[in-house]
């Protein structure tokens, strides 16, 4: 059985409070003065107005006044999500060399941004609309960003036994630790770790979902008018 929009609203909601949660215990444990206590405030701040973002279209959906698009673009979301998931797994549970771990990273990267610009581009096509590619490319940006975000922040609260003893960040506290204001080398990959998060959820989902779907869309809508001359319609 096909999930409704409101039920993947409610789910994300779910997942939305859960990081609210996360940076809380985060906070208590790991933080270590004013800029990571003011670090963590913004990051609460923008998860709040997330969920807030989320209960507000779940009651919306409710109603039935969304697009069928949406679904299928939170849908594909959760599925991107699920390979950040993979990815930041790999990465810090099984702790591969570099070069292996840039490729890894460059891969999943690749697969992902190629989905959401296929997917933004067939809707714009679909529609000959470039704000319905924008659409489904914000959508499920901002949903893989959102699991990515909460896997991050689990590994840090449930995890940071692996992130302390993997090679690369053992090398990187050696180095810069006794310049860092961290007391710890847990205190300080919780909060490097927990800026990663933010920065998949509103960069590498949020921005650059956004920018593909911006991209998709015009490309579809560029290709309908395209294949509408050729067919003599305009």
């Amino acid at each position: 059985m096909r999930p409704t929009l409101p039920a993947l609203l409610s789910m994300l909601l779910v997942v939305a409070v859960t990081c609210v949660a996360l940076v809380g215990v985060i906070a208590m444990v790991h933080s270590y003065g004013t800029s990571s206590a003011i670090e963590s405030g913004v990051g609460v701040a923008i998860l709040l107005a997330v969920s807030w973002f989320l209960w507000r279209r779940g009651r919306r959906a409710s109603r039935g006044t969304d697009s069928p698009t949406v679904e299928r673009a939170i849908v594909l979301g959760v599925c991107l999500g699920m390979l950040w998931v993979v990815e930041i797994g790999v990465n810090n549970f099984l702790a591969p060399p570099l070069a292996a771990r840039d490729i890894l990273d460059d891969v999943f990267w690749a697969v992902i941004a190629a989905s959401i610009l296929g997917y933004a581009s067939l809707q714009g096509y679909r529609t000959n609309s470039v704000v319905r590619g924008i659409e489904v490319g914000t959508w499920s940006g901002f949903v893989s960003g959102l699991f990515a975000c909460a896997m991050a922040l689990s590994v840090v609260v449930f995890g940071m036994r692996f992130i302390t003893h993997d090679p690369l960040n053992v090398a990187e506290w050696a180095e810069r630790g006794a310049s860092s204001r961290a007391p710890g080398m847990a205190a300080y990959f919780a909060f490097e770790t927990y800026a990663g998060a933010l920065g998949h959820l509103l960069v590498l989902g949020l921005a650059m979902g956004a920018l593909l779907g911006t991209a998709g869309g015009s490309l579809g809508k560029v290709l309908w008018r395209a294949v509408g001359l050729r067919r003599g319609v305009r």
